[in-house]
């Protein structure tokens, strides 16, 4: 018996007659005779007998029902798994993220998820970038959320948010500039928190950072942003961070300054390339963009307008 076959048959049980099944599955009346007598003609034998206007299962059918029950069930056990994948995704979700993005991104955007998917189990790693994609390909994880992230085969990358690089002082420093945009001069002899550049993104800043020659006033080399943040606070030095993780951090122990030329990069999510998406991935990576727009807000207003200019041979107002 095909699908149709069952469904029908069993309406017409539950019902009695052709008219209460094409009612009850939503067809035409003639659809449902039509079926029943092509499933009469693959069984062999006849299903129902009329009986007082009443269509009355044949003794093979009444044998029948309780299988044809048990196959119905199981087909509305594997249509409301279906229904629940669809809107609430597999079960359990493996994340891996950089440090830093582990730190700014990742608590927010995975309580959100929780209120609205209290049974997902998630499993949070932290990686560097060349980790990271070693645990992508080898299916480690289900997902990495990383910054600037190099080509790889065998990966796909979605966006997560656009990324971009702010100045993060100790709080208790004097300003760089008396009025309009600092200079890099103004950081000069300063003790700079330097970003190691095994990381496409620590490279980048660097190299605007050897435009400067500030580089040479490097004190303290850090992996992560998130270290680099906690140094700041602790008045040791200035540092580039990324803006999700200054805006993370206390406000009160740092002051911020937009840099120009702008220093972009983007956060993307990353999956193996074999693997669709999944519900679960996806809703993630919308909640990590609301939570990076709300960060990125927040470190814009915590700039207050300064900015500093780290480019060579600018001629800027000093403090």
């Amino acid at each position: 018996m095909k699908l149709r076959h069952i469904e029908t048959f069993r309406a017409v049980v539950l019902t009695g007659s052709a008219s209460g099944a094409a009612q009850l599955l939503n067809v035409s009346q003639p659809v449902v005779s039509r079926v029943l007598q092509h499933a009469e003609q693959q069984l062999g034998f006849k299903l129902f007998d009329r009986v007082k206007g009443r269509l009355v299962p044949t003794a093979e059918a009444r044998r029948l029902y309780p299988d044809v029950e048990r196959i119905f069930s199981d087909l509305e056990r594997l249509r409301t798994t279906s229904r629940n994948l669809r809107q609430h995704g597999v079960g359990h979700l493996r994340i891996a993220a950089t440090p830093s993005l582990a730190q700014s991104l990742l608590p927010a955007a995975i309580e959100r998820m929780r209120r609205a998917h209290p049974d997902v189990v998630f499993e949070l790693i932290t990686h560097h970038t060349t980790e990271m994609i070693t645990a992508i390909l080898t299916s480690s994880v289900d997902v990495g959320i990383v910054s600037a992230p190099p080509m790889a085969a065998g990966i796909v990358s979605r966006p997560v948010a656009q990324g971009h690089i702010v100045l993060a002082v100790p709080a208790a420093w004097p300003k760089l500039s008396r009025r309009g945009p600092a200079s890099a001069d103004a950081l000069a002899g300063r003790d700079l928190i330097k970003l190691h550049d095994d990381t496409p993104l620590g490279a980048l800043i660097n190299e605007r950072l050897e435009q400067t020659e500030l580089l040479q006033d490097a004190e303290v080399m850090v992996q992560t942003y998130s270290l680099a943040a906690a140094l700041v606070e602790h008045g040791l030095g200035y540092a580039l961070l990324d803006q999700f993780t200054a805006a993370s951090a206390h406000e009160q122990a740092q002051r911020l300054y937009r840099v120009a030329p702008a220093i972009e990069f983007p956060v993307e999510m990353l999956r193996p390339s074999h693997e669709p998406e999944s519900v679960l991935a996806d809703t993630l990576r919308r909640h990590l963009a609301d939570v990076a727009s709300e960060l990125s807000t927040r470190a814009e207003a915590l700039c207050e307008g300064r900015e500093i200019v780290l480019a060579p041979g600018t001629d800027i107002d000093e403090p």
